[in-house]
Protein backbone atom coordinates (compact mmCIF):
# COMPACT_ATOMS: atom_id res chain seq x y z
CA UNK A 1 0.00 0.00 0.00
CA UNK A 2 1.54 3.36 -0.98
CA UNK A 3 2.26 5.74 1.86
CA UNK A 4 -0.09 8.39 0.46
CA UNK A 5 -3.06 5.93 0.57
CA UNK A 6 -2.89 5.55 4.36
CA UNK A 7 -5.23 7.72 6.39
CA UNK A 8 -3.52 10.50 8.26
CA UNK A 9 -4.56 11.90 11.59
CA UNK A 10 -3.41 14.90 13.54
CA UNK A 11 -1.05 13.71 16.28
CA UNK A 12 -3.51 14.48 19.09
CA UNK A 13 -6.31 12.63 17.33
CA UNK A 14 -4.11 9.58 16.75
CA UNK A 15 -3.08 9.59 20.39
CA UNK A 16 -6.75 9.75 21.41
CA UNK A 17 -7.65 6.86 19.08
CA UNK A 18 -4.88 4.69 20.46
CA UNK A 19 -5.86 5.54 24.04
CA UNK A 20 -9.45 4.57 23.18
CA UNK A 21 -8.23 1.21 21.86
CA UNK A 22 -6.12 0.60 24.96
CA UNK A 23 -9.14 1.38 27.10
CA UNK A 24 -11.20 -1.25 25.27
CA UNK A 25 -8.43 -3.76 25.83
CA UNK A 26 -8.54 -2.92 29.55
CA UNK A 27 -12.31 -3.51 29.56
CA UNK A 28 -11.82 -6.85 27.82
CA UNK A 29 -9.00 -7.82 30.20
CA UNK A 30 -11.27 -7.05 33.17
CA UNK A 31 -14.11 -9.05 31.59
CA UNK A 32 -11.86 -12.04 30.99
CA UNK A 33 -10.64 -11.89 34.59
CA UNK A 34 -14.26 -11.89 35.82
CA UNK A 35 -15.11 -14.81 33.55
CA UNK A 36 -12.05 -16.73 34.70
CA UNK A 37 -12.90 -16.10 38.33
CA UNK A 38 -16.48 -17.23 37.67
CA UNK A 39 -15.16 -20.43 36.11
CA UNK A 40 -12.95 -21.07 39.16
CA UNK A 41 -15.85 -20.44 41.56
CA UNK A 42 -18.19 -22.74 39.63
CA UNK A 43 -15.61 -25.49 39.25
CA UNK A 44 -14.74 -25.23 42.95
CA UNK A 45 -18.36 -26.12 43.71
CA UNK A 46 -17.93 -29.28 41.61
CA UNK A 47 -14.75 -30.04 43.58
CA UNK A 48 -16.66 -29.63 46.84
CA UNK A 49 -19.35 -31.98 45.53
CA UNK A 50 -16.75 -34.64 44.71
CA UNK A 51 -14.93 -34.28 48.04
CA UNK A 52 -18.19 -34.34 49.95
CA UNK A 53 -19.38 -37.43 48.10
CA UNK A 54 -16.13 -39.28 48.78
CA UNK A 55 -16.34 -38.35 52.46
CA UNK A 56 -19.99 -39.35 52.66
CA UNK A 57 -21.11 -35.77 53.29
CA UNK A 58 -24.03 -34.50 51.31
CA UNK A 59 -24.08 -30.79 50.68
CA UNK A 60 -25.63 -28.33 48.29
CA UNK A 61 -22.94 -26.31 46.58
CA UNK A 62 -25.25 -24.95 43.93
CA UNK A 63 -24.76 -21.43 45.30
CA UNK A 64 -21.13 -21.46 44.16
CA UNK A 65 -22.19 -22.64 40.70
CA UNK A 66 -24.78 -19.87 40.45
CA UNK A 67 -22.24 -17.31 41.67
CA UNK A 68 -19.80 -18.53 39.01
CA UNK A 69 -22.38 -18.18 36.26
CA UNK A 70 -23.27 -14.69 37.50
CA UNK A 71 -19.60 -13.65 37.44
CA UNK A 72 -19.26 -14.93 33.87
CA UNK A 73 -22.36 -13.00 32.83
CA UNK A 74 -21.02 -9.86 34.52
CA UNK A 75 -17.88 -10.34 32.40
CA UNK A 76 -20.06 -10.49 29.28
CA UNK A 77 -21.81 -7.29 30.38
CA UNK A 78 -18.47 -5.54 31.00
CA UNK A 79 -17.34 -6.48 27.48
CA UNK A 80 -20.53 -5.08 25.96
CA UNK A 81 -20.25 -1.83 27.94
CA UNK A 82 -16.60 -1.42 26.98
CA UNK A 83 -17.26 -2.06 23.29
CA UNK A 84 -20.18 0.37 23.27
CA UNK A 85 -18.16 3.11 24.97
CA UNK A 86 -15.25 2.55 22.59
CA UNK A 87 -17.47 2.94 19.53
CA UNK A 88 -19.12 6.06 20.97
CA UNK A 89 -15.78 7.68 21.79
CA UNK A 90 -14.34 6.71 18.40
CA UNK A 91 -17.18 8.65 16.75
CA UNK A 92 -16.50 11.62 19.01
CA UNK A 93 -12.78 11.53 18.23
CA UNK A 94 -13.29 11.22 14.46
CA UNK A 95 -16.94 11.77 13.45
CA UNK A 96 -16.24 11.93 9.71
CA UNK A 97 -14.40 8.67 9.12
CA UNK A 98 -14.31 5.06 10.19
CA UNK A 99 -10.73 4.59 11.30
CA UNK A 100 -8.89 1.39 10.43
CA UNK A 101 -8.92 -1.34 13.03
CA UNK A 102 -12.46 -0.75 14.32
CA UNK A 103 -13.62 -4.05 12.85
CA UNK A 104 -10.92 -5.92 14.74
CA UNK A 105 -11.85 -4.24 18.02
CA UNK A 106 -15.55 -4.93 17.67
CA UNK A 107 -14.82 -8.44 16.40
CA UNK A 108 -12.68 -9.18 19.43
CA UNK A 109 -15.48 -7.97 21.68
CA UNK A 110 -17.99 -10.17 19.87
CA UNK A 111 -15.73 -13.21 20.28
CA UNK A 112 -15.30 -12.54 24.01
CA UNK A 113 -19.07 -12.12 24.44
CA UNK A 114 -19.77 -15.35 22.53
CA UNK A 115 -17.21 -17.27 24.58
CA UNK A 116 -18.64 -15.82 27.79
CA UNK A 117 -22.18 -16.80 26.90
CA UNK A 118 -21.02 -20.28 25.92
CA UNK A 119 -19.12 -20.60 29.21
CA UNK A 120 -22.15 -19.45 31.20
CA UNK A 121 -24.36 -22.02 29.48
CA UNK A 122 -21.77 -24.75 30.07
CA UNK A 123 -21.49 -23.90 33.76
CA UNK A 124 -25.24 -23.65 34.21
CA UNK A 125 -25.77 -27.10 32.70
CA UNK A 126 -22.78 -28.80 34.37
Amino acid sequence: MPDDARPTYPSGQLRDRMANERTLLAWIRTALALMGFGLVVAKFSLFLDMVGASAGIEGDHGVARVAGVILVLIGVFVTLVGARRTVIYAKIIDPEARPPGDGVLVGTSVIVVALGIGLAIYLALA
